[in-house]
């Protein structure tokens, strides 16, 4: 485990430094070798963690830049963010928590491709933040992990109320995922062999926030569907 932690901070740190060279440089084709080392980033964390990833349900991605998109997904690993990068092939944020935003060139790259940053601490904070962006994002998908943390267990933790309101109040469509397998690979990793582990993504039918209805009765709808995609999810099928 060590030994793939340090080729994968090798790894960003080398893709790091030329993304911090070409902004001196002022390279002019910055944003598609950003997206290409970020693409590249991702799939070279699942190679070096040994992750066989399947994919299904893609079919319910919705065309770039049709609609604002909130890609929600339950949280077993941090494999789960490369997991995501791979599979969208497209440049995606995440809500993040705010110290990674204080280290040094890492912060200015997350900003680059979208993240946002959160005070988990500060309740009225990370509503503030969470209400200016709604007003203000772009067609660049952002993925929420509504439980809020990684489960630990590998089971499902309750959803949280910020993540749904985020997405009721930018009028955005919910893409659900269920994500299964990443914590094997990482966090609970056993090493008793070098076979890939399988780990899936599931995509399930989007959630258009604008026919909820507003209040809180929207929160509840959110948080029903998103609980049926990844208890129930045959009942979609």
């Amino acid at each position: 485990m060590f030994l793939r932690l340090v080729k994968v901070s090798w790894f960003m740190f080398a893709c790091l430094l030329a993304f911090f060279w070409r902004r001196i440089m002022k390279t002019s084709n910055q944003d598609a070798l950003l997206e290409r080392d970020y693409l590249e980033w991702s799939r070279y964390v699942l190679k070096t963690f040994q992750v066989n990833l399947s994919i299904s349900g893609q079919e319910f991605i919705p065309v770039s830049g049709e609609r604002r998109l909130i890609i929600m997904a339950n949280h077993q690993s941090q494999l789960d963010i490369p997991s995501l990068v791979s599979t969208m092939n497209r440049r995606i944020g995440f809500v993040a928590k705010q110290e990674l935003q204080r280290i040094p060139v890492l912060g200015y790259f997350m900003i680059k491709i979208g993240c946002i940053f959160i005070d988990r601490s500060d309740g009225r904070g990370a509503s503030q933040v969470l209400e200016k962006t709604a007003k203000e994002m772009g067609t660049d998908p952002l993925t929420i992990f509504p439980e809020g943390t990684r489960s630990k267990d590998g089971g499902f933790l309750p959803i949280k109320q910020g993540g749904c309101r985020l997405a009721i109040l930018a009028d955005a469509i919910i893409l659900p995922v269920l994500i299964q397998g990443t914590r094997n690979a990482g966090e609970s990793r056993v090493e008793v062999s070098k076979a890939l582990i399988p780990a899936s993504l599931r995509f399930f039918p989007t959630l258009d926030t604008r026919d909820l209805g507003g209040g809180k009765g929207s929160y509840i709808k959110i948080k029903e569907y998103l609980e049926k995609c990844w208890q129930n999810p045959s009942v979609l099928t």
